[in-house]
C-alpha cells in the first residue's frame, strides 16, 4: 500500500502552494494562492452540495433541470478554479475570468427562477467578498456594482411582470433551500474572514520578529555576538539620572601579528575566543560590547567599589585574556591593556568617560603594555619585558 501511494505521489503533478512550516514568510503570492484554494475547495463543495440538494426537492422536471445543470457548472467552474490556484502559474485573472462566469452563471438561474429567491440573498453578498479575499479592491468594486445593477434589473422586471418566466417552487422547498445556502454563504465568509485574521496575525507576528532580529543586528557584531557602537551609544542615551557606571576600553596586544602571520581566520577565531571568555567573567547586567577591531568595551553597571578594586579586576581579565589560545592545532598568546574611567567621578557625560578611557588606555599602551590604567593616576612604567612568542 505504501509504494501504491508513493507511485502515485510521483505521478501526480507538484503543486505550486508553498509549505507553511514557519520557518520564512510567506510571499504574498503564496498567500494569495492559499486563499484561492480556500475559497476554490469552498465552492466546490458548496456547489455538489447545492446540486444535491436540487436533485432531492425538485427532482427531475423541467424547472429543476435547469438548476441542476447550474450546479454541475458551477462545480465544474470552482474544480477549475481549484486546479489553476494550485498548478497554475499566474492563477489570479483565470480566477477573475471564473468568478465573472460563475457570477454569470447564478444571475442566470435568477433570472431563469424568474425573480430573487430566498437562497439568492444567502448568496449574492458572497461574490463581492470573495473579490475582496482573491482579488482586488477594483475587482470588489466592480462584482458589487454588477451585483446591485442585475438585482434592481430582475426586481425591476418581476415588479412589472414582464420578461421573466413563472417558477413554481413550494414554500417548504424554498424555506430549505434557503436556509442550506444561507448557511454555507456564512460558514463561507466566517471561514474567509478567520483564515485572513490568521494569515494577517501570523505575517505581523513574523514582521515583529523580523523587525526585533533586524534591530538586533544592527546592535550587534556580527562576528563576536557582543553589542556594537549603536549599542553602546543606545545604553548612553538610556542614562538616567543618578546612575553611576564604570568604562573599561580593552585593546588587544599582539592582535594585528597573529593576523599577520597566521591570517584573518585566526584573528576571527581569537575574536570569538576572546568575547566568550569575556562573557563568563562578567555579569549578565554588565554591557559587553566590540568597537571594532582588536577594541572592547566593559561597562560595569551600578559599581560600588573602589576604583582600586575596579582597577583589580581589570588585572584579573588581563590574566584571562592572556591565556593562550588553541587554533588549528596551534598554541595563540596574546594580552591585552586596558584603560579605566568612571563615571560621572570622571567626566560629566558618558562619550566623555569614554575618551577619558582611551586616553587611559593609551597610557598603559605606553607604560609597557599588559596593564590597566585609571584615569587620572599616574602609570608605573614595567621594565621591559621579552615579547610573548605568537604561539607555543
Amino acid at each position: 500500500m505504501k509504494r501504491f501511494f508513493t507511485l502515485l505521489s510521483a505521478m501526480s503533478p507538484s503543486t505550486r502552494l508553498v509549505r507553511d512550516d514557519g520557518s520564512f514568510i510567506l510571499s504574498t503570492e503564496d498567500i494569495q494562492r492559499r486563499r484561492m484554494v480556500f475559497v476554490a475547495g469552498f465552492g466546490l463543495v458548496m456547489t455538489v452540495m447545492y446540486t444535491v440538494l436540487q436533485v432531492i426537492l425538485l427532482g427531475f422536471d423541467s424547472t429543476g433541470l435547469f438548476n441542476i445543470a447550474t450546479g454541475v457548472v458551477g462545480a465544474a467552474i470552482c474544480a477549475l478554479g481549484l486546479k489553476v490556484s494550485l498548478f497554475g502559474e499566474r492563477p489570479q485573472p483565470m480566477i477573475r475570468i471564473l468568478l465573472l462566469a460563475f457570477t454569470a452563471l447564478l444571475w442566470g438561474e435568477i433570472a431563469f427562477a424568474g425573480g430573487i429567491s430566498g437562497y439568492h440573498v444567502g448568496i449574492l453578498p458572497v461574490l463581492p467578498v470573495i473579490a475582496a479575499i482573491l482579488l482586488s479592491a477594483r475587482d470588489t468594486i466592480l462584482f458589487t456594482a454588477l451585483n446591485l445593477l442585475v438585482v434592481v434589473g430582475i426586481a425591476g422586471l418581476a415588479y412589472s411582470g414582464s420578461y421573466l418566466p413563472d417558477f413554481a417552487i413550494a414554500a417548504e422547498t424554498d424555506l430549505m433551500m434557503s436556509t442550506f445556502m444561507i448557511t454555507l454563504a456564512i460558514l463561507g465568509c466566517g471561514g474567509a474572514a478567520v483564515t485572513l485574521v490568521l494569515q494577517s496575525e501570523k505575517v505581523n507576528r513574523q514582521l515583529l520578529e523580523l523587525v526585533e532580529y533586524q534591530s538586533h543586528l544592527a546592535a550587534h557584531d556580527a562576528l563576536s555576538g557582543l553589542g556594537n557602537r549603536i549599542r553602546l551609544q543606545q545604553r548612553f542615551d538610556s542614562l538616567k539620572s543618578g546612575e553611576t557606571f564604570d568604562i573599561l576600553l580593552i585593546d588587544l596586544d599582539g592582535f594585528k601579528a597573529v593576523n599577520d602571520t597566521f591570517g584573518h581566520n585566526a584573528g576571527d577565531y581569537l575574536i570569538k575566543a576572546l568575547s566568550e571568555r569575556l562573557r563568563e567573567v562578567t555579569d549578565d547586567e554588565d554591557l559587553l560590547v566590540r568597537l571594532g577591531g582588536d577594541e572592547f568595551v566593559i561597562l560595569l553597571e551600578n559599581v560600588d567599589g573602589t576604583l582600586a578594586s575596579i582597577r583589580k579586576y581589570a588585572e584579573y581579565l588581563i590574566e584571562i585574556l592572556s591565556r593562550p589560545y588553541l587554533w588549528d592545532k596551534t598554541v595563540l598568546r596574546i594580552s591585552a591593556s586596558i584603560g579605566h574611567a568612571r563615571y560621572p567621578n570622571h567626566g560629566s557625560t558618558p562619550s566623555k568617560v569614554l575618551s577619558l578611557a582611551d586616553k587611559a588606555l593609551y597610557q598603559a599602551k605606553d607604560a609597557g603594555k599588559r596593564q590597566c590604567i585609571t584615569y587620572g593616576t599616574t602609570p608605573t612604567p614595567k621594565p621591559a619585558r621579552k615579547e610573548q612568542p605568537l604561539r607555543a
